[in-house]
């Protein structure tokens, strides 16, 4: 018979095998992976310090004997019963990311929302995951609309820190602005005078996002998957999505999924320095920050 921790067991790994082979979102995934983690904290106890032949979590307390004598009176099985539903509470409210049950979204970004929706809802209104712009904005400048990044080689500004590269004598190697103004939706732009115009800078992130998305998806597995390697795209550029998709294929990794497959396909011309961490680390940190980030926008955008 098969007792009461052992069909736990297999709940909890039915859950996590059918959130990980079904589950197409962050939080899913999330959860998935947390539902596991618990399940193999508990596991490896139960290997560790259990000498009985039952299968129980602790040392000295055969939890089915328990049980059994715990429920030969209603009130006391109504008593196990609730602390049964306690303990999957508990369980649950482990497993499940924080960012979606009820964490807050920033304040700074109540005013902007509703123009990057109607700039999704204008230029890409069948957007998959729209909550991934949202984080995005947030990730690029916390959604500071004078938000200001300048180096010697880089000027970002406003909200999706549009860029302007330097080269070492001080000539721009690209202008991200001249770019986005070839674009008939921002043709219109006067960006040397309003370089942080809000609408602008928001439609130009849709719209980037659109073409790095449709870039990629017909090459990887999934809409979350493209949506990943088309950040790696906005942030680092296409060209970085390539290479790794060479160094996937040449090593036999993945190459249609960016977690478990190109994120772990980097060359040693990622190796470099930037910002205090290699490049690759600064590549990889980018869509893994805006997936955590994006579960607490959903139906906000």
């Amino acid at each position: 018979m098969i007792g009461w921790l052992c069909k736990t067991w297999i709940l909890i790994a039915l859950v996590a095998g059918g959130l990980l082979l079904y589950g197409d979102s962050a939080a899913l995934r999330l959860t998935a992976y947390n539902l596991s983690a618990i399940g193999m904290v508990l596991l490896l106890i139960d290997l560790m310090l259990d000498r009985r032949k039952q299968w129980g979590i602790f040392p000295t307390l055969d939890i089915d004997n328990a049980l059994e004598r715990s429920t030969s009176t209603p009130l006391s099985a109504a008593l196990t019963w609730l602390g049964v539903v306690l303990l999957i509470i508990t369980i649950l409210i482990l497993a499940v990311p924080r960012m979606s049950i009820g964490a807050p979204i920033p304040e700074r970004s109540r005013p902007y929302l509703h123009v990057l929706t109607a700039a999704i809802n204008d230029e890409w209104p069948d957007m998959p995951l729209r909550e991934t712009p949202a984080a995005q904005t947030e990730q690029e400048s916390s959604w500071k609309k004078t938000a200001t990044l300048k180096t010697s080689r880089e000027l970002g500004r406003g909200l999706v820190q549009l860029t302007i590269a330097y080269n070492k004598d001080g000539k721009e190697r690209f202008n991200a602005y001249q770019d986005a103004t070839r674009l008939k939706a921002l043709s219109k732009w006067d960006w040397q005078r309003d370089p942080y115009n809000v609408r602008y800078q928001l439609i130009y992130l849709v719209l980037t996002d659109r073409t790095n998305f449709t870039t990629v998806r017909r090459y990887m597995i999934n809409d979350t998957e493209a949506w990943k390697a088309a950040l790696v795209c906005y942030n680092a550029g296409q060209g970085r999505w390539l290479a790794r998709r060479a160094i996937a294929k040449q090593i036999r990794l993945p190459s249609d999924r960016w977690t478990g497959g190109l994120e772990l396909a980097h060359g040693t011309r990622e190796d470099t320095i930037l910002y205090g961490r290699p490049l690759w680390q600064a590549v990889n940190e980018y869509p893994h920050n805006i997936f955590t980030r994006s579960v607490k926008y959903c139906g906000q955008v």
